[in-house]
């Protein structure tokens, strides 16, 4: 990205412009790898104005999660309406990767365990996680019903391995960038299936 600069550039616009490359910087290396100067050197500013406009590490982080986070959820709630379990995952899948296109490192800012503990920021971020594991296990017990099985241990398996392979298959994206949303979900359904040995 080009430099923000330091001139003529509205306040309102210029903490836009810094939250973005910062869900990347701290997508991609952490809360704990990531600095201000960092940030900084991505936008072409001075550490000063990061501070200036922010005022610590953990405000931008906050402002970060802000930015990504209830897109995502409204994004994965609004995908809850299919009656069939299995249209409801591939619709999941779509929102997930939608919600998240112009900003790909946002499931890695939300389940970023090195944020501080204590903060505000950490706080929103386990929020948001709570709420989407809250979502996909309500998703997996349906499609547990609708084979007609009831055991809470399944359900847990369920549970695990439905976060495991959204885990994967964003970080997966975040390494093939010519992959659409909706790429991404008809990817997944179809080795899925294979998988699953469904027709």
């Amino acid at each position: 990205m080009a430099g923000i600069g330091t001139k003529g550039v509205a306040r309102a616009e210029r903490r836009r412009q810094l939250v973005a490359e910062a869900v990347e910087e701290l997508g991609r290396r952490g809360y704990a790898g990531a600095s201000m100067a960092d940030v900084a050197e991505r936008a072409g500013v001075s550490k000063a104005m990061v501070h200036n406009v922010f005022g610590s590490k953990a405000d931008l982080a906050l402002a970060c999660l802000e930015e990504v986070g209830p897109g995502l959820i409204a994004s994965i709630a609004a995908a809850q309406t299919a009656s069939d379990p299995g249209q409801r995952a591939q619709e999941t899948f779509t929102a997930i990767f939608t919600a998240m296109a112009d900003h790909r490192h946002a499931w890695a800012l939300i389940n970023d365990e090195s944020l501080p503990e204590g903060s505000a920021a950490a706080a929103l971020a386990m929020d948001y996680r709570v709420r989407l594991r809250w979502m996909g296990t309500v998703g997996t017990r349906d499609v547990l019903a609708a084979a007609g099985l009831q055991d809470p241990l399944d359900h847990d398996l369920l549970d695990r391995i439905w976060e495991s392979i959204v885990a994967a298959a964003v970080i997966w994206w975040e390494d093939h960038e010519d992959h659409s949303a909706q790429d991404m979900a008809a990817r997944l359904a179809r080795l899925l299936s294979v998988v699953t040995l469904s027709q």
